[in-house]
């Protein structure tokens, strides 16, 4: 089981060179069995993760690049006849928006993401993917319709939208590593790895970014 403050001290320090800007994870809002460590961010957007959307703080990461990033624990005791243990849950978010400082609403690109919730019969791949650019689409379109026929092609584009399976869903395998016959479900149990896994993907995102 790792260590939560160990965790995100490795990653503030050994991640910091990949960033021109200061990167630094702290402390968030929480309850009394969930610390929650996000990214110190310098201009708004919306993580458009689950309904409301979360209005968040981003950092400038290069050009018009941005990132948020949300390390999410949760601290429970788990019942197994008379003896109690306990487990640490895991929530890793990470998300590339691309926008100009003064636009609130910057288009999120997509979003990696590893969640252990130490469960053996997990089915979701993680760490994974997700996929979410066609918001820069939908909202040109948005903005067309408003300005210019009172939101009818909106209606007709939800329409077709109903039609089409929503690939926002999708957790898009991130290690599958199929060919050597290994899973694509990964737990988060070594603070080590999972640094290397932010420096990997984040230099990995950065390459074709450029």
């Amino acid at each position: 089981m790792i260590e939560p403050q160990k965790l995100i001290d490795c990653i503030n320090k050994d991640c910091k060179n990949l960033f021109l800007n200061n990167f630094i994870l702290k402390p968030n809002s929480g309850h009394y069995n969930i610390s929650r460590y996000r990214i110190e961010g310098v201009s708004n957007a919306l993580n458009r993760f689950e309904i409301p959307f979360d209005a968040v703080k981003v950092l400038n990461w290069f050009d018009d690049f941005w990132l948020f990033i949300e390390v999410k624990f949760v601290s429970l005791e788990i019942l197994d006849g008379r003896k109690k243990s306990k487990q640490i849950h895991t929530y890793i978010s990470l998300s590339v928006f691309q926008g100009a400082d003064s636009d609130n609403n910057k288009y999120q690109l997509f979003r990696a993401e590893w969640d252990d919730y130490n469960n053996e019969d997990e089915k979701h791949s993680q760490p994974h993917w997700h996929i979410t650019s066609n918001q820069a689409i939908e909202r040109t379109f948005e903005e067309y319709s408003n300005n210019f026929d009172n939101g009818d092609f909106i209606s007709l584009l939800e329409e077709e939208k109903q039609k089409l399976f929503d690939v926002n869903k999708i957790h898009f395998a991130m290690n599958g590593n199929w060919q050597n016959d290994e899973t694509h479900i990964h737990k988060i149990d070594d603070e080590q790895k999972i640094v290397k896994w932010f420096q990997g993907i984040l230099k990995h995102m950065r390459n074709e970014l450029e």
